[in-house]
């Protein structure tokens, strides 16, 4: 493989790539047919531990991430302030969470798993690479995340001015939850194609 590496290549970019790229995808054909395909994870002899647990956390990321912007846009249908008060509370403990959580794990990725990685399988340089980008790309949209929520809660009664700042406030709440939503997916989903084989064969 080339050493020159090229993050922000629409071919490596989280918010630009549909899958990992074909050069990536052929490095470590090797690593992932020594632990089978995706379902045979679970079979895997040294599954149960931190492969097993990686992904649990990475599904409760996903189980938030994809709520949060469906409760953004309910909300944003409620008439009724103490429904929107309701929801305005358990948006900003559900994103909060989230928030946290994530930082949390990507900070045990960077330190943790990823520097043993980088010395066990040197072909895992650039894949590593991408998922660093990921990293920061990942670390600017939940700070969007958090800005929205830092905003409420916003007027919920039905004036005018309340309905209007309402409508502004919501919609740039949902337009970052679905952000988060949207790069978690891809980012996880490759991220597990590179790592979880690593993982069962250290």
């Amino acid at each position: 493989m080339p050493d020159n590496f090229n993050y922000s290549d629409k071919l490596n970019h989280v918010e630009q790539r549909s899958e990992l790229s074909a050069l990536l995808q052929n490095q470590i054909t090797e690593l992932q047919s020594s632990t089978g395909g995706r379902a045979d994870w679970p079979k895997h002899t040294r599954f149960a531990g931190e492969a097993e647990f990686w992904m649990q956390v990475h599904r409760a990321l996903l189980g938030a991430t994809s709520t949060l912007p469906q409760r953004c846009a309910t909300m944003m249908l409620l008439d009724e302030p103490s429904e929107r008060k309701k929801h305005l509370t358990q948006i900003s403990q559900l994103g909060g969470q989230l928030i946290h959580h994530a930082h949390t794990h990507h900070h045990v990725e960077d330190h943790h798993f990823f520097p043993i990685f980088k010395t066990t399988y040197p072909k895992l340089n650039h894949h590593l690479e991408l998922l660093d980008g990921d990293h920061h790309v990942l670390t600017e949209a939940l700070d969007q995340l958090e800005t929205a929520l830092r905003t409420l809660p916003v007027r919920t009664d039905q004036s005018r001015n309340g309905q209007s700042e309402f409508k502004v406030k919501t919609e740039q709440l949902l337009a970052a939850a679905r952000r988060v939503d949207k790069l978690f997916n891809r980012h996880i989903a490759d991220e597990e194609e590179i790592c979880i084989p690593a993982i069962l064969q250290l």
